[in-house]
């Protein structure tokens, strides 16, 4: 099980993700209707991008365009899913690991740990 801490000034609470909710997430998120959703919102934002049109906007355009289509290349690749199980399958023999403990400056503070 995963573990997610998150500590504020105002408020602190634990969110425990068991891994069976990680594989359905990665299963739903490497989905052909997430695939096809994605590509309709990302058709989309291009529409609209190449209505406005300013030299510091096409760039801006062209680098989100390029970062669309690594993720699009990443979530139609057939190894994708198997990556993500088998990255799955490993976490669980990798108990009590922290994989982020991080502090900002504003006090508030986030532990994700196995």
């Amino acid at each position: 099980m995963m573990i997610v801490k998150v500590k504020s000034k105002e408020h602190a609470f634990t969110i425990p993700i068991p891994y069976a909710v990680l594989r359905m997430g990665s299963g739903i998120l490497t989905s052909n209707l997430v695939q096809r959703k994605v590509k309709g919102w990302l058709n989309k934002q291009d529409r609209h991008a190449d209505g406005h049109s300013s030299r510091k906007h096409d760039f801006d355009s062209n680098s989100n365009r390029f970062g669309s289509d690594i993720v699009l290349s990443i979530l139609e690749n057939r190894s994708t899913k198997q990556a993500i199980r088998q990255l799955i399958r490993e976490l669980q023999h990798c108990k009590g690991t922290v994989l982020v403990d991080v502090q900002a400056q504003d006090g508030t503070e986030v532990l994700i740990k196995l």
